[in-house]
C-alpha cells in the first residue's frame, strides 16, 4: 500500500488532521508520514543572517511539532516518519506527495478565515480540488 501523506503544522486543526489521519493508518495499515513545510518568507523581506536564522528556526521547530505527532500516532501504535521541508508549502506538499508516490493526502482547514493566506479555508479546497486533478492522490481535508 502507498503511503498516507500527513501535512500538518500545529495548532487545534493540526490535532484534529493528525487524529484522521492517524485513524486512516489503522485502519488501513498504511504507513504514515508527517509532513511540516516551513515557510519563512511570511515574515517579509529580511536581511541574509536573519533569514538564515529565522529558517533555523522554523525547522526546528517544525521538527518539534512532528516529534508531538509522532508521540500521538505511537500512542494509539501506528509508526510513523517525520519529514520537514522549507519553501512555498503548497508547492512542497505536492512535490512530496508525487515524491513519495502517496495514496493519500491528510490536510486541515480551519473553520474560519486566517491571516495565512495558505490556510484559509478557500485556499485549502482549492488546493485540494488542483491536486485531485493534477495526481491520483486522495485529498481527506479535515474541518
Amino acid at each position: 500500500m502507498r503511503p498516507i501523506v500527513c501535512a500538518t503544522r500545529g495548532g487545534q486543526v493540526s490535532r484534529r488532521t493528525q487524529k484522521r489521519a492517524i485513524v486512516l493508518a489503522k485502519e488501513r495499515d498504511a504507513e504514515l508520514i508527517f509532513l511540516c513545510v516551513v515557510d519563512p518568507t511570511f515574515a517579509g523581506p529580511v536581511n541574509e543572517s536573519l533569514a538564515a536564522a529565522l529558517k533555523d528556526e522554523l525547522k526546528r521547530l517544525g521538527r518539534s511539532l512532528l516529534s508531538i505527532a509522532q508521540t500521538r500516532a505511537r500512542e494509539q501504535g501506528v509508526v510513523t516518519q517525520a519529514v520537514t521541508r522549507c519553501g512555498p508549502v503548497w508547492q512542497n506538499i505536492e512535490e512530496y506527495v508525487r515524491e513519495v508516490d502517496a495514496d493519500t493526502l491528510v490536510i486541515g482547514s480551519p473553520r474560519t478565515e486566517s491571516t495565512s493566506q495558505a490556510f484559509s479555508p478557500g485556499n485549502v479546497h482549492r488546493f485540494a480540488e488542483t491536486m485531485l486533478q493534477s495526481t491520483d492522490v486522495e485529498i481527506v481535508v479535515v474541518t
